[in-house]
């Protein structure tokens, strides 16, 4: 399964009465290359602890059935740790009780963990998401533009629009200037035939912007770099419909022969730094707005405050965050405090944000480094109203 909103939904969904188990596996072919390797060890050994664990805490028909599942999944544990399977990050769900299984590949690391909880777990896959999710390249030239999705590590380029900039080789002749010792003649002018090229061709080019338009709705793309000589990628900037939402990157490169892969390996260092910018921005905004008495939350409790009432818009994440919960008997969350009964704790209060924000249709944002340092608690949220 590839990794898209509806994936990432439909997992944020996905539960079991038994409780589903959350396999993340890094398969980096340049690893150490042996028979069996550490991270393989590892994954293996905290499968092993997660059912002896279950034996001791867990109901016995909890237990047995746990057995019974992973002893069932020979052929998705092998899909997951053979490093010769397509893609380096890899993901496995699977419900205890009714068996559902799912898998995500992706081209790009995954940590290695295994978590057994009543929902699946899929903060790693939110976190790659917004490190490396969809975003489109947009490589102009004087005779084509190039229109490339690049995400989790991989490029796949849907179109390109050619145009015909006005090669025409018949020359614009017309009088010198006046001089009045001599008779007027007919002479090239170079500079004015190339100047009505050049202002044809951004024209054309302008008119590209709507083509970026659509393609960025239909692949969902949250960043666009456009790239090449810089009065291309203006006019290309200047063609986009008024209320385009992605985030815009310029980047003056000649881009007219390289292929799709080097085209994203090149613009990869400022996609990498529009994300983190964005996410600073997002924060930033998240905890003025709070303090203005505007329509944002900053900290655990108000956060918490807004995902229970469904008025989050967009919920901010610090990558470092952890979070300590308690459920209340409405459904909804309060941070957990030093007089919280242990058992009370929800250990996955991330994971519960992320399921209320995905419940309501809002976007979450995993806020990376010192970037997310504006978020009181590591928490924040743009809210509807």
């Amino acid at each position: 399964m590839t990794l898209s909103r509806a994936t990432l939904r439909n997992l944020t969904g996905m539960n079991d009465e038994m409780g589903v188990l959350s396999i993340y596996a890094n398969a980096d072919p340049r690893a150490e290359h042996t028979q069996d390797p550490a991270w393989q060890k590892r994954l293996r050994s905290e499968l092993g602890q997660l059912k002896d664990g279950l034996k001791t805490t867990g109901s016995r028909e909890q237990w047995q059935a746990f057995a019974h599942r992973v002893n069932s999944l020979r052929d998705d544990l092998d899909w997951l740790l053979d490093r010769s399977e397509p893609g380096q990050g890899r993901a496995l769900f699977t419900g205890i009780a009714d068996g559902a299984t799912e898998r995500v590949s992706l081209q790009t690391p995954l940590v290695n963990r295994v978590v057994f909880d009543p929902r699946a777990h899929v903060w790693p896959l939110v976190s790659a998401w917004s490190s490396c999710g969809p975003a489109g390249v947009v490589a102009v030239s004087a005779d084509m533009t190039r229109l490339v999705d690049v995400r989790f590590g991989t490029t796949y380029e849907p179109a390109n629009v050619r145009y015909d900039p006005g090669a025409e080789t018949r020359e614009l002749k017309g009088p010198r200037a006046a001089h009045p010792g001599a008779a007027q003649h007919s002479a090239p002018q170079h500079d004015l035939y190339e100047r009505r090229e050049s202002d044809r061709l951004l024209r054309r080019v302008r008119q590209v912007g709507a083509d970026v338009a659509s393609f960025a709705t239909e692949y969902g793309w949250e960043y666009v770099v456009v790239t090449g000589e810089a009065n291309l990628t203006h006019a290309v900037v200047e063609g986009l419909p008024a209320g385009f939402t992605p985030t815009v990157v310029e980047l003056e490169h000649p881009v007219r022969a390289v292929p799709a892969p080097k085209l994203a390996e090149m613009v990869q260092p400022a996609l990498a730094q529009a994300r983190r910018r964005r996410g600073a921005e997002l924060a930033r905004r998240a905890c003025d707005d709070a303090n203005s008495g505007n329509a944002a939350a900053c900290g655990l409790p108000k956060t918490l405050l807004a995902l229970s009432e469904a008025r989050v818009a967009h919920l901010l994440l610090a990558s470092d965050g952890e979070w300590r919960g308690r459920r209340m008997p409405d459904g909804s969350y309060v941070p957990a405090t030093t007089e919280t009964v242990p058992g009370d704790v929800e250990p996955f209060l991330g994971e519960r944000m992320i399921e209320a924000a995905h419940g309501e249709r809002a976007a979450v944002t995993v806020v990376d480094g010192e970037a997310a340092v504006p978020l009181e608690d590591g928490v924040g949220a743009i809210l509807r109203w």
